[in-house]
């Protein structure tokens, strides 16, 4: 492949990776993946740092997405483990608050969390609505994303995981003892 065509890939490469949620479809038209990457390149820090940005947080161990269920999940909806697609019920951003992160999904705008007060390890993780983070009320959804990519939840100081890197859809993702298995490490 000649350089003249290495450029505009690479371009349209930078462009999608820089733009989680941006699909083939936005790119048609006058618009082309290099203008996009441009404009992207232009836009305000500030403005950037206001935006969440969306992912989805694919588990190590068992090749699947966090998700939530169903077509439209009450607050209180038990969060599983589902094959990674483009569903907004499968992106989610990790919004800063005191002492961690609340993790958002774009699909409900729910944030997910461990029941009131629940340090339990096996308990299920729910989706709830987002408190702000920054009271003490509020540790059941408020998280630490260490360096092996856990999620630690500040209420119980247990992590997310998938118990025994179960690999079957709609497995429920629950609290356990943190360790370094693949189970409890989340991509994003």
């Amino acid at each position: 492949m000649g350089r003249a065509f290495r450029t505009p890939l690479a371009l349209a490469a930078a462009a999608l990776l820089a733009a989680p949620l941006l699909t083939a479809s936005s790119l048609t038209g006058t618009a082309s993946a290099a203008t996009a990457a441009t404009a992207a390149d232009t836009a305000s820090s500030a403005e950037a740092a206001d935006t969440p940005v969306y992912a989805r947080l694919y588990n190590q161990g068992t090749g699947l997405c966090l998700a939530v269920p169903g077509a439209d999940p009450p607050q209180g909806t038990k969060l599983v483990q589902w094959r990674c697609s483009t569903s907004a019920s499968q992106y989610w951003a990790l919004l800063p608050v005191a002492d961690g992160y609340q993790v958002r999904n774009l699909g409900t705008g729910l944030c997910l969390a461990m029941g009131k007060d629940t340090k339990d390890k096996g308990a299920t993780a729910i989706q709830w609505p987002c408190n702000g983070g920054d009271a003490a009320d509020d540790a059941e959804q408020v998280w630490t994303h260490d360096d092996i990519d856990r999620l630690k939840n500040k209420n119980s100081q247990l992590c997310l995981a998938i118990l025994g890197t179960a690999t079957a859809e709609k497995t429920e993702a629950q609290q356990w003892d943190c360790g370094t298995n693949g189970d409890q490490q989340w991509l994003w």
